[in-house]
């Protein structure tokens, strides 16, 4: 479970973006947007353009992956659980906001999106363990009860 969900935050951190006249990993927006948080730089608007997006993208995406990482040291299966899918929803919303938008007319959300799927993928597989692991011990405090 640990193995899967760092390679998901990892992952994630390399999802391509096209800012500027270059590429560069989604990584470094989360490290960007940390400093353009205190200066009021970020649009908070789903409608902004692709550039327009990133600081709010970074934001959210460093937010999820510090809950993800976070959720290493909880002890509680409970509280842990709901970290990890806190976590994973909020990096699942910096993609959407990253790649949702018309295609048509700016293929950076199609280029985002198209790098993002190793990262739907591995992030679609800790889900379904962390469903799987919620149903075990459902079923064990259902055998328990019964005994």
């Amino acid at each position: 479970m640990k193995k899967i969900k760092i390679l998901t935050i990892i992952l994630h951190s390399l999802i391509l973006i096209g800012a500027g006249h270059g590429i560069g990993f989604l990584i470094f927006f989360d490290f960007f947007s940390i400093p353009a948080l205190f200066m009021n730089k970020i649009e908070y608007n789903l409608k902004a353009d692709y550039d327009n997006r990133l600081m709010l993208v970074g934001l959210i995406s460093m937010i999820g992956k510090i809950t993800l990482i976070f959720s290493f040291f909880i002890k509680s299966k409970r509280n842990k659980i709901l970290t990890e899918i806190n976590g994973i929803s909020l990096l699942w919303i910096s993609v959407y906001f990253l790649t949702s938008g018309n295609w048509n007319y700016n293929s950076l959300f199609e280029f985002s999106f198209w790098s993002s799927i190793p990262f739907l993928i591995s992030s679609i597989i800790l889900t379904i363990l962390i469903v799987l692991k919620i149903y075990r011990k459902k079923e064990l405090n259902t055998e328990l009860n019964e005994n």
